[in-house]
């Protein structure tokens, strides 16, 4: 705090004094005169300096064991206050006045705070219902307002001829076309947007963290919408058909995710990762006797590929898959698979599975025309698809395969991407 002026001859100086501040300072904190009586008593103008803030990271307590709890309209205002913090630099400025019956003023400051800033409204009658659950739909609204609030500047058009396959209201449809275009949000398992569904903790973190990373720029990533997704998934090392795949993925300008073992050609993956695609684990060995003896077996032979990798890369993929499946009989006949799933989980990787097989790990160069046909046929009644294919050398006919089924995926109105944080993984062991 500090004391701007103190003067017995108040009128003039008085004038001077507020016509000097920087305008900023009136309108971004509060003037409180704490003495106004006469024009000939003394005149004391307090102006709340800026208060800078320490937040630089987004941290929901408890985050491990709540993510699957779902949000209500006060703890998204925590949580939106917070990201305004980290956005701005500085402290939200403190509000007094408290117009809900339902709110306590102390210990829910940033619901008062959210108000302040038009992020959010009440429920009407002095209600704010802090406990009721926020759909999906309107915690998109109140990030709009807060970009808005925080980047007034910013350009957040571009993405007016997003259509969305469920109703949208009025209020939400410049705000969910701006957050999945960006790829803040994006569809459920069912192919929808999930408009009324009440968010968790977990989704409300990992958009708010996608936020603050992507922040003041918000680059468009997608500009259609579609409820159909396909994944392309290559396992195993490379080979000479890795040069051929990663061609024709240029070709088509198609992103894919490869899992792969052991020591690969390093050329091969660098050029995956500079090209966009996504390299996961899949183990050191890919000895099922060796892995699957038991869970410590496991992570050693993982550990020693994920060094690998990270050495060649410069960083660690939290994508693995496990040699055959979580499923997989030796595994399962060992009894460990439950483990190490949940290990993988407590230990923050994604473990992938998938639900399309083209049928190349069948044996050596299977007929292009049946990898063709497992596929196209396998995603019959599916709008996320993981597609299970092989890069090694004997693959030749996957290579041949490939052009056909991405415009056959394509045709069937699937957009192809690389597997994300966000994207839907399939699991035969949950």
């Amino acid at each position: 705090m500090g004391i701007l002026l103190l003067t017995s001859v108040p009128s003039l100086l008085l004038s001077i004094a507020l016509a000097t501040q920087p305008i900023p300072a009136f309108e971004s904190k509060e003037l409180n005169l704490l003495s106004s009586v006469s024009q000939q008593e003394e005149h004391f103008i307090l102006i709340e300096e800026d208060e800078m803030s320490d937040k630089t990271e987004l941290v929901i307590e408890n985050l491990q064991q709540r993510k699957d709890y779902t949000l209500d309209r006060g703890e998204a205002c925590r949580y939106i206050m917070d990201t305004y913090e980290i956005l701005t630099g500085k402290k939200p400025k403190v509000v007094l006045e408290n117009p809900f019956s339902d709110v306590d003023t102390e210990s829910q400051a940033f619901i008062l705070q959210a108000y302040d800033l038009g992020i959010v409204n009440g429920k009407g009658d002095n209600i704010f219902s802090p406990s009721e659950g926020l759909s999906r739909s309107d915690f998109v609204i109140l990030l709009y307002r807060l970009i808005e609030t925080v980047y007034p500047d910013a350009d957040l058009s571009g993405t007016e001829e997003i259509v969305f396959e469920e109703k949208v209201s009025k209020a939400a449809m410049v705000p969910l076309q701006f957050a999945y275009s960006r790829g803040l949000i994006d569809i459920q398992n069912n192919g929808k947007i999930g408009l009324d569904n009440v968010l968790t903790l977990g989704e409300v973190s990992d958009i708010l963290h996608e936020v603050i990373e992507t922040a003041p720029d918000f680059p468009v990533k997608y500009t259609n919408f579609t409820s159909k997704r396909a994944f392309l998934t290559f396992d195993d090392g490379t080979s000479e058909n890795t040069a051929k795949i990663l061609d024709i993925l240029k070709e088509y300008h198609v992103k894919a995710t490869f899992f792969v073992t052991g020591t690969c050609d390093e050329e091969l993956l660098q050029r995956m990762q500079e090209e966009g695609h996504i390299v996961g684990n899949h183990t050191n060995s890919h000895k099922y006797e060796v892995l699957y003896s038991s869970a410590d077996a496991f992570w050693n032979d993982f550990y020693i590929e994920q060094q690998y990798l990270e050495d060649v890369l410069g960083t660690a993929s939290p994508f693995m898959r496990f040699p055959g499946g979580s499923n997989n009989s030796i595994g399962m006949k060992n009894g460990v698979m439950g483990d190490i799933t949940t290990q993988a989980k407590q230990n923050g990787y994604f473990y992938i599975d998938w639900n399309v097989d083209s049928g190349d790990a069948r044996g050596n160069n299977v007929p292009k025309d049946t990898i063709v046909s497992n596929v196209l046929n396998g995603t019959s009644g599916k709008n996320q698809v993981i597609i299970l294919m092989h890069q090694t050398k004997p693959k030749q006919t996957t290579v041949e395969a490939l052009p056909e089924i991405i415009e056959g995926l394509q045709a069937q109105g699937y957009e192809i991407r690389p597997i994300t944080e966000k994207s839907y993984m399939p699991r035969f062991v949950k």
